[in-house]
């Protein structure tokens, strides 16, 4: 609609000045109930029993092995149950009892993912593309960057002093996330705070892994990294042409700067920044393998650059500037994902907010600190305070004219790091040259209308995603979706098998006898489905607790036991299809890479419009666009049976 009254003009200038005073500009919320209250009362994350984890195995294990493979798994685990799996069984659960300040998977998890040496680039950071500002006027780079990071520093400001609301899950919000409900929780003790929160059917969530959700980064050692945090630094780092900034944020009591302050620091790097030669630009060396990049940044400490990599290290997070300017989903993809060359990256950062020409803003971040659930908390209170409280306007004028709150990282550097940063550069690029990507668009399905015909939306997408496969392949293959279990002390995630016995039956109804009665086959896959979501996110789930029973043989020396070198086990853990959900309002889309050289990485979001997906795959092996193309189509087919039996 066009904003053509004086009135309305007034208004614009007014909300880009934005009326926030005091504590309410400082703070993003001063919540009733302490941001870490339930901790203390969280309950422990369950070690299932050995013998429902053998058989959730073999369940899922039979849905996609063939039957030679499963009857020879079948015998190894029931071997293992009967052997190895008491023993590492009862040791878990002792070692569990001895660490009660976490969870059994935990401490693994984290060692897992820092062991890595592969580039944490594609293979483990993912993306999330926030969806525009309602209002086009604000989503210009300039604006949007800087609104975003003030409301960072407003989320941050309210997380450090235990103001941001905790994180809960209510069943019913509209009677339980109530004022009687803040009273009740806030009266009670830390230590038996949770069991108030469930007496109104709401469940707090975990909230360790937000303490490192700013002034974070993964700093790169041999054999295995390390995190950093330094919650005292005052200041983001801003990406501009591969150059890196370091913009105060709070002044030197803690106090967030003025906005007109933060848009100029912004202003003054887009018109007046250099662009690094290639081999200058140090970020590239983010995207080396570990040891790699381990060596290079101990000769960069020597060349005098310790100081501009600790204030990168400490930074609130990272502000990439882009100078992209496309709509096309393909290439932003790439950009969002590989980064190019990553000269204007930073991927061992926290989070790094990638905000391109267009002004479409997008989160990139380091998954060994922590899951999506604090992630998606931060751009869903952060796209609600920007939409609300515009800090500045494209009408505003920046102060662009006084850099006093920007300092330029100049890096020092030699011939042989110079060398580096352009070998890692080409070793990014030809890495990634075989990555292949494609987005889908479905709006003939939403998330209302499943819902009406009583089936899980995101069980019909899973299952859609089934049929897609099959369509290709011909076959039927492990399948991963991401289910948090955060309602857990230090819960991390568990896998959801999603290929189940009622997928694979309904596909090959759909697909291959072309049956029309399916409704009962549909409602056999939507309840499977529920079944082992509930399980997952339960902490009763199978795969975490294999690893730990298989990490627990390691911690105490003893042999490997000959299950986990089993044809089947290994086939169940080459995830051919790899998918996680994003069903907010906040993301248009988000993405990663495959986690198999032959697979598929799918992150796909069922929202009241459409259903949508981005599709990643190495095209030497797998066809990104073909999948697309499949899955649209199987979509059509449920679309058909879904309206028919209406």
């Amino acid at each position: 609609m066009l904003r053509s009254s004086n009135l309305c003009r007034s208004i614009a200038a007014s909300r880009g000045k934005h009326a926030l005073t005091g504590d309410d500009y400082q703070y993003l919320e001063k919540s009733e109930i302490p941001s870490y209250h339930f901790q203390k009362s969280l309950r422990r994350l369950p070690i299932p029993k050995l013998p429902d984890t053998v058989n959730r195995y073999l369940t899922s294990s039979k849905a996609v092995l063939s039957s030679e493979a499963y009857a020879k798994t079948e015998a190894s685990i029931r071997s293992f149950e009967t052997n190895e799996g008491p023993k590492l069984q009862e040791a878990l659960l002792e070692y569990d009892k001895a660490h009660r300040d976490t969870s059994y998977i935990s401490e693994p998890w984290f060692d897992m993912y820092l062991r890595a040496r592969v580039p944490v680039a594609v293979n483990y950071n993912p993306f999330m593309m926030y969806a525009p500002d309602p209002d086009p006027k604000f989503n210009d780079q300039l604006t949007r960057a800087t609104n975003l990071a003030i409301s960072y520093a407003r989320i941050k400001r309210s997380l450090d002093e235990n103001l941001l609301g905790p994180e809960v899950f209510h069943m019913n919000p509209k009677k339980s996330d109530t004022k009687l409900f803040r009273t009740v929780c806030k009266t009670l003790p830390p230590s038996l705070s949770w069991f108030g929160a469930v007496a109104f059917k709401a469940f707090p969530l975990d909230m360790s892994q937000y303490k490192s959700l700013f002034c974070g980064s993964r700093i790169p050692k041999k054999e295995k990294d390390v995190l950093y945090l330094d919650s005292t630094q005052k200041h983001f780092i801003a990406f501009y042409k591969g150059i890196p900034y370091a913009v105060r944020i709070f002044d030197d009591s803690g106090k967030l700067l003025d906005a007109e302050d933060v848009h100029g620091s912004l202003a003054w790097i887009l018109k007046n920044g250099k662009e690094a030669k290639p081999e200058e630009s140090v970020g590239s060396l983010t995207s080396l393998d570990r040891d790699s990049w381990a060596d290079a940044r101990v000769e960069l400490q020597n060349a005098g650059n310790e100081e501009y990599l600790k204030k990168i290290d400490g930074g609130l997070f990272a502000m990439c500037l882009d100078d992209l300017k496309t709509e096309e989903h393909k290439r932003l993809v790439q950009s969002l994902l590989i980064g190019d060359d990553a000269r204007n990256r930073w991927f061992d950062k926290c989070f790094q907010t990638i905000v391109d020409a267009n002004g479409q803003a997008t989160i990139n971040f380091e998954h060994s600190w922590g899951d999506g659930v604090a992630v998606l908390r931060l751009m869903e209170e952060s796209f609600k305070d920007t939409n609300k409280n515009h800090f500045v306007s494209s009408d505003d004028q920046p102060k662009s004219h006084n850099p006093a709150h920007v300092e330029t990282l100049n890096f020092k550097l030699t011939d042989s790091l110079k060398t580096k940063i352009h070998e890692a550069q080409m070793t990014h690029v030809n890495a990634n040259s075989d990555l292949d990507f494609a987005t889908m668009e479905y709006e003939g399905l939403n998330r209302d209308l499943i819902k009406k015909t009583k089936l899980s939306p995101d069980s019909v997408m899973q299952l859609a995603i089934q049929m897609a496969f099959y369509s290709l392949y011909k076959e039927f293959v492990p399948t991963y979706e991401s289910c948090s279990t955060a309602a857990f002390l230090k819960g991390r995630t568990e896998c959801m098998r999603s290929a189940t016995a009622a997928t694979r039956t309904a596909t090959l109804a759909i697909l291959e006898e072309n049956r029309k009665d399916i409704r009962q086959l549909l409602t056999d896959c939507s309840s499977q489905h529920f079944q082992l979501v509930k399980e997952a996110s339960m902490g009763q789930g199978y795969d975490r607790h294999l690893l730990g029973l298989k990490i627990t043989a390691q911690r105490l020396s003893q042999p490997t036991p000959d299950f986990f070198g089993d044809a089947g086990y290994n086939r169940m853990n080459h995830f051919v299809l790899s998918t996680s959900t994003l069903s907010t309002e906040t993301i248009v889309f988000g993405g990663f890479g495959p986690v198999v050289a032959d697979g598929f990485g799918i992150g796909y979001n069922v929202v009241a419009s459409k259903l949508g997906a981005v599709i990643s795959s190495n095209k030497s092996k797998r066809d990104a666009a073909a999948f697309s193309n499949a899955l649209y189509k199987s979509l059509d087919i449920l679309r058909g049976h879904l309206v028919e039996s209406k």
